[in-house]
């Protein structure tokens, strides 16, 4: 698995579900000195294997007023591989994928909400986000073939409460837009994954009838078994950080919270629990008939 540091253009978020976070607050963007800095550090202190490979995230990249001079600036520092997290809809609009890929973007990773425009737009918290983003992401694979480079596109599915019923139309419809792979994450810490299990496990049915991977995280291998080979793990590769537990409730736990029991120190030593740690643990204990 290729490890990206993030590094946020701004402060605030991209799309996600209004429901869940329905005070979303105003983005503010960085200078893009500013960004280019933790850029720099980032090549400058790379831990090793591929890379370096930086993704920008934080708010929508392609409202940054500054964006193709913090692209090639990134380009320019030394990053092997440059990821934008977007919302798709910015590659509909005339010239700005070709610009994309001619500046030296290689990665993309696109957030659909839902398989549907009626999920998507409505958890989005505006008509039209779906068609921009399946059309968005159309006419960047039409600029990658044309343009002939080596380039990805991928889905980001934030998973909560609101669109799990929805998980494998997403990934349909990451399918049919051209995505190499999708990553299911688990953002809703208040979320009943027993319940919510059986959608992921369709969704990942789904991916592997259409040749198309699918990543879960978030969630532990335990819950939905026989599916242990599509799970990252209840934590994540973040340089170097402490290993967490999560759960303390079966002997899998210790591959799962990233303990060394379930693989080499050295492997699972710069893993920590993700954003939210606390309460997607909570949720595990209800899903195994814990306190409610």
């Amino acid at each position: 698995m290729l490890v990206f540091e993030r590094v946020a253009i701004g402060s605030g978020h991209g799309i996600r579900c209004t429901r869940c976070h329905p005070d979303n607050e105003s983005p503010v963007y960085h200078p893009a000195a500013q960004v280019l800095a933790a850029v720099q550090a980032v090549v400058d202190t790379w831990h090793g294997g591929p890379g370096p490979n930086v993704t920008l995230t934080g708010p929508e990249p392609f409202a940054h007023p500054e964006l193709p001079g913090m692209v090639a600036g990134a380009i320019d520092a030394g990053v092997h591989r440059l990821r934008l997290e977007v919302d798709g809809g910015a590659f509909a609009r005339p010239g700005n994928a070709e610009g994309a890929l001619g500046a030296g973007v290689r990665h993309v990773q696109v957030t659909l909400l839902g398989g549907t425009e009626g999920v998507h737009d409505a958890l989005a918290g505006g008509p039209g986000a779906f068609d921009a983003a399946t059309t968005g992401m159309a006419a960047l694979d039409d600029a990658i073939r044309t343009a002939g480079v080596a380039a990805i596109v991928t889905v980001l599915v934030p998973v909560c409460r609101h669109n799990v019923a929805d998980l494998p139309a997403a990934v349909g419809a990451a399918v049919q837009a051209g995505a190499a792979s999708v990553l299911l994450r688990l953002e809703d810490g208040g979320i009943d994954l027993e319940a919510a299990a059986p959608w992921i496990t369709a969704a990942c049915d789904t991916g592997v009838v259409n040749g198309v991977w699918v990543e879960v995280e978030g969630v532990p291998f335990c819950v939905l078994p026989a599916y242990d080979l599509h799970l990252a793990s209840t934590v994540r590769a973040t340089g170097g950080a402490k290993p967490a537990a999560v759960c303390h409730a079966c002997p899998l736990d210790r591959v799962c919270s990233g303990g060394p029991e379930g693989a080499s120190a050295e492997t699972m030593s710069a893993f920590a629990p993700p954003a939210g740690a606390e309460r997607l643990a909570q949720a595990v204990s209800r899903s195994r008939g814990g306190a409610r």
